[in-house]
């Protein structure tokens, strides 16, 4: 179970309690979020200090998507275009948005290399609809697919250039949700066939380089009452076998009230649905975790 586990960290520096489980059941990486960022010394001591715990091969991830979503105060992470910005470029002009996406995150994936990191949640593969939560707003790229697409690839292509992995997210589109799914259960109405289309972002990635894929804490009530992340039917049916998907699932962060309040529970139905990745990014839900595998109760 800990080989499948990225987990977040507290602070700025291990704690003796975080360097006690990595060392005796280290987890497959860890992911880095504001709180565990200060300076570029201190980002690579502290990955330094983590593989010291878990060894060399340790994965690190974060989250820079460009715009809003940026983790690290220093550029050139904190003075990045949102995607919604590339997508309206591409209207105008689609070569030089492509372009422009491009360089941008290999600029982006080679400064995230040089601090340590081996992972970017990015990009995000969602659909913007005026009418879904605003959680994903302008972090979508465009409401077109083929936009969305040609600009994800871009993206996808700058971060691998520079050595960095990028996760593709959230499958299968999270863009009309009605919450966002950090603090309730989200829901799309939506007919299977329209999500089924719309997913078609992920499709023609998975079809070029995309190796890993990040799942949507989202209900598609036209299908079953059940979010994506602890979905057969999403993640075997449809992304393995319909999209033919080879590479990793991985959940959404764990601790988010989509998937409810029992951290290790969630952990054990997204395992069970095929996820390969469990992110687990709360401190408090990363506690729950170890002290549940230390039991026995995960396994």
């Amino acid at each position: 179970m800990n080989k499948q586990l990225i987990i977040g960290l507290q602070g700025l520096q291990l704690t003796e309690q975080e360097r006690l489980w990595l060392k005796e059941r280290p987890p497959l990486g860890v992911i880095l979020f504001a709180r565990n960022i200060d300076s570029p010394e201190q980002v690579k001591a502290l990955l330094d200090d983590v593989r010291v715990c878990t060894g060399a091969d340790t994965w690190a991830a974060i989250d820079e998507e460009g715009g809003r979503v940026n983790r690290i105060p220093w550029t050139p992470f904190n003075c990045r275009l949102h995607p919604a910005e590339y997508g309206a470029m591409c209207l105008e002009d689609a070569g030089a948005a492509i372009q422009a996406v491009y360089e941008d995150n290999l600029k982006t994936g080679l400064a995230l290399k040089a601090l340590g990191f081996t992972h970017n949640c990015a990009p995000d593969l969602d659909l913007f609809h005026a009418e879904g939560h605003a959680i994903i707003g302008k972090r979508a790229y465009s409401n077109r697919v083929e936009i969305v697409a040609a600009l994800g690839d871009a993206c996808l292509r700058g971060l691998i250039d520079a050595g960095i992995e990028g996760v593709g997210k959230h499958f299968p589109g999270h863009g009309r949700a009605n919450a966002d799914s950090h603090v309730a259960v989200p829901e799309v109405t939506a007919p299977r066939d329209t999500i089924l289309k719309e997913a078609d972002t992920f499709a023609r990635l998975i079809a070029c380089d995309l190796e890993h894929v990040m799942t949507a804490h989202v209900i598609y009530s036209d299908v079953e009452n059940c979010v994506a992340t602890l979905s057969p039917y999403w993640l075997q049916e449809v992304l393995r076998g319909r999209l033919g998907f080879k590479g990793k699932i991985w959940s959404d962060d764990l601790c988010m009230k989509g998937v409810g309040e029992d951290v290790p529970h969630a952990v054990r139905e997204a395992k069970r649905a095929g996820c390969d990745i469990l992110l687990v990014c709360q401190p408090e839900g990363v506690a729950e975790v170890y002290r549940s595998m230390e039991t026995g109760a995960l396994v």
